[in-house]
Order: structure tokens, then C-alpha cells, then sequence
């Protein structure tokens, strides 16, 4: 009889514990993981799971060469604001052949003006009238102008952000029955101005997305001292004392993304003495290319109900490395999911009923940066 209540204690202490232990085997059998995805009891069901590799703008670079050419600090600079190898004007009475253009004057250039000229070379003309220059509708040449070299200089304070520059010749007097004609050769309107050297170039929304970095470049002769500085939209980037003969400075996005404009941007060069600068360029460096990863997952008809009824869908994806900051951009069907910001390690995303489909579903993973993401899982916490 003792021997009976041993063994009977026995059975139900194994049974009570196969029940204890039943539960959780049970559910990760299923695929159900206690304590994984905050569901309201801690279960998950799996979809997916799979490594993406590189995700994101690709390793490979492509350079954007903005050449600026040689200069010399601390003396009159020159800024080429309209040039033509060749330009022809012509009157009648019955008609004629005028140029008129807009003439452009960067605000930094302005704001140091000396003067603005207007040069050519005659190089045909019949003289049978006047060649007259109109600069924002004021004559400042009216005259027959002979095979020879002219500089017309414009008075600063006529010059402003944006001008209006007009070639024409007047009537041809006796000769009714012909046209007054002026062929120039080496035309060119140059904005004089100084001491400090600017320079204007463009940056494209491509460049900013995939921004790798960028290199500032110039020579200096040997010998030569004082202090040199160099800015970007007003920001100093570089400054020296003594600089190398040969200056390469790399800049990345998170040193000169706030300086930056998409469109216009304006380099400058300034010396506290007379300095020469040769070759000056900046580089703009992008990545070439995108990575984008895409992955099949399937939604049967009990797994959307149940993510309808009380679950919620999770995404969770660990990143190795960083290679570049960027948004990363991640879709199921096209559709967007919000993800606020990406850290190194565990990383987690959810998504609702609305994102999937039952049967064939597709997620992928873009973006402006550059990561290596794996450990991905796909499933629906509940």
C-alpha cells in the first residue's frame, strides 16, 4: 500500500511537470516564441527569415572634376560673365540684326566690384554707320568702330545683380540701299573686382543623396608665405599659415552637408597677401549605383486573420556594418514603412493587415546610404 502511494505521488508530480513544460515546447514547435515581438501574450509566428547582404548606395565612386584653374590672391580677380567667339550686328532701314543678352553678376562678386568691361576685336565691318553698346538701356559706346581692339569700361555703380546688354549699328546714312554691319571676334563681358577670389558651381540632388565625399585641390609655388582661406557659401572649410605645395582635403557629408546648397554654391579664396594658386578643383565623389534587396515571403488566409484579429507584423533585421548615414527605405507591396532612424545591431519595424496580401508577398530594402543587414525575420507578433 505504501508502494502504491509512492509511485501515485510520482505520476503526478511527472505529470504536473510535463504540463509546466507542455506549454512553451508546444508553442515553439509552432513556431511560437515566448518573449518575442510584444505581442499581448508574447507569441510569434514566423513568415520569413533570410540575410540581405549589401543594402543601399553601392561602394563603387564616380567623380565630378569642378575645375577652377590658377589664380593669384590678393590682387584684382576677374570673373568671365558672357564670352562668343564670334558676334555680328546689322541695320537697315528696313530692318536689322541687334543682339541683346542678360548679364548676371554673383552677389559676392558685386559686393567688391571695380568694373565691368566689354571687349572685342573688330573683325569686318563696312563703316557705313554707327556700332553703339547699350548696358541697361544706357549708351556707353556710340561710334564707327575700326578694325582694332575695344574695351568699353562700365562704371560700378551702373552694374547690378542683373543687367541687360544690347549691341546694335545704326542706319546706313546714304548707302539706303545696303545695311551697316559690324563683325566681333573674341567677344567677352569680364567683371573685374577683388581682392577675394569667388568661384560659383552647381550641386545636383543626386550628388547630395549619394554624397561619398568631397576633395578640395590646388598648388601653391614654393616660397610663398601667408595665411589662406578658404570658404564655402561664406563657411570656412580650410585655412593655413603655410600650406603644403600640394593641398587635398577631403570633406564628408556630415562635415559640409549644412553648408551645401542643391543648385548654386560659391567657393572663395582669400590671402592677406599676394599668394598664387594653381589648379584649384573640388571633386565631387558620389557612390555609383544602388543596392536593392528584395525578398518573398508568404501570408496564408489563418495568418492574415490572425493579424487582423489581435496581431501586430514585425520586421526585425540586425545591421553589421555601416558603410554610409542615409535613409533606409523598406516596402511590402510597394508600400512604405515608417521607420524612424537605423542603429548598428538589432533593429526592429512593424506593419499592419493593410501591407500584406494573402499568398505572395514582397519585401524589399533601399536607400541614400550604405549598410550589410542580416538576421532578417519576418512574422506576426500576438
Amino acid at each position: 500500500m505504501d508502494e502504491f502511494i509512492v509511485i501515485l505521488i510520482i505520476a503526478l508530480v511527472a505529470i504536473a511537470a510535463l504540463m509546466v513544460v507542455g506549454g512553451p515546447l508546444a508553442q515553439m514547435a509552432e513556431g511560437n516564441w515566448p518573449g518575442q515581438g510584444g505581442g499581448a501574450t508574447g507569441n510569434y509566428k514566423s513568415l520569413a527569415s533570410f540575410d540581405l547582404g549589401n543594402v543601399g548606395v553601392s561602394q563603387n565612386e564616380v567623380v565630378r572634376a569642378i575645375r577652377f584653374g590658377s589664380f593669384t590672391l590678393g590682387e584684382t580677380q576677374s570673373d568671365t560673365l558672357k564670352s562668343l567667339p564670334n558676334l555680328g550686328v546689322s541695320q537697315g532701314y528696313f530692318g536689322g540684326d541687334p543682339k541683346k543678352f542678360e548679364i548676371y553678376v554673383d552677389p559676392n562678386v558685386l559686393g567688391s566690384i571695380r568694373d565691368v568691361k566689354v571687349s572685342f576685336d573688330m573683325g569686318e565691318t563696312n563703316l557705313y554707320g554707327n556700332l553703339i553698346v547699350k548696358w541697361n538701356d544706357k549708351v556707353v559706346f556710340e561710334k564707327l568702330a575700326n578694325l582694332n581692339r575695344y574695351d568699353i569700361v562700365i562704371d560700378p555703380a551702373d552694374v547690378k545683380e542683373s543687367n541687360t546688354l544690347e549691341l546694335s549699328a545704326s542706319t546706313p546714312g546714304m548707302y539706303f540701299w545696303a545695311s551697316t554691319y559690324y563683325g566681333l571676334q573674341n567677344f567677352a563681358v569680364v567683371a573685374e573686382y577683388g581682392p577675394e577670389k569667388f568661384m560659383s558651381f552647381k550641386i545636383y540632388p543626386n550628388e547630395v543623396e549619394t554624397w561619398s565625399k568631397g576633395v578640395l585641390k590646388f598648388y601653391t609655388t614654393s616660397g610663398q608665405s601667408g595665411l589662406i582661406r578658404v570658404k564655402l557659401n561664406g563657411n570656412d572649410i580650410y585655412s593655413s599659415s603655410n600650406p603644403e605645395h600640394v593641398v587635398s582635403k577631403e570633406f564628408q557629408y556630415s562635415q559640409i552637408g549644412n553648408m551645401l546648397k542643391i543648385g548654386d554654391n560659391v567657393l572663395s579664396f582669400k590671402s592677406d597677401s599676394v599668394y598664387e594658386i594653381d589648379d584649384a578643383e573640388f571633386d565631387v565623389v558620389v557612390a555609383a549605383g544602388s543596392s536593392v534587396k528584395e525578398r518573398d515571403f508568404t501570408v496564408t488566409s489563418e495568418n492574415l486573420n490572425l493579424l487582423k484579429a489581435n496581431g501586430k507584423g514585425r520586421i526585425e533585421f540586425v545591421v553589421n556594418s555601416t558603410y554610409k548615414q542615409g535613409v533606409l527605405n523598406i516596402k511590402i507591396n510597394d508600400n512604405q514603412l515608417n521607420i524612424q532612424s537605423v542603429r548598428a545591431g538589432a533593429n526592429t519595424l512593424d506593419f499592419t493587415s493593410s501591407d500584406v496580401i494573402e499568398g505572395a508577398n514582397t519585401i524589399s530594402f533601399a536607400g541614400t546610404g550604405s549598410w550589410e543587414i542580416n538576421g532578417v525575420k519576418v512574422g506576426i507578433a500576438y
